[in-house]
């Protein structure tokens, strides 16, 4: 059986957190992207970091929401 591999397009880190932060919330597709994104880099700047930080600091504090 052929497994399906799905491919996502490149987003740059910052476009994707910025949107997550902006709307406060975060879906499915959302998430893939930014994984992604993060996963395909070596290393982080330390701008990426803070924002990976502020994502899981308002998942965790409620302010931002998972929505499907």
């Amino acid at each position: 059986m052929k497994s399906t591999e799905v491919c996502f397009p490149k987003f740059p880190i910052q476009q994707i957190a910025q949107r997550i932060i902006g709307m406060r919330r975060i879906n499915r597709l959302d998430q893939h992207l930014f994984m992604s994104a993060l996963l395909s880099k070596h290393s982080l700047s330390l701008e990426e970091q803070n924002l990976v930080e502020q994502i899981y600091q308002g998942l965790s504090l409620g302010w931002i929401r998972v929505v499907e």
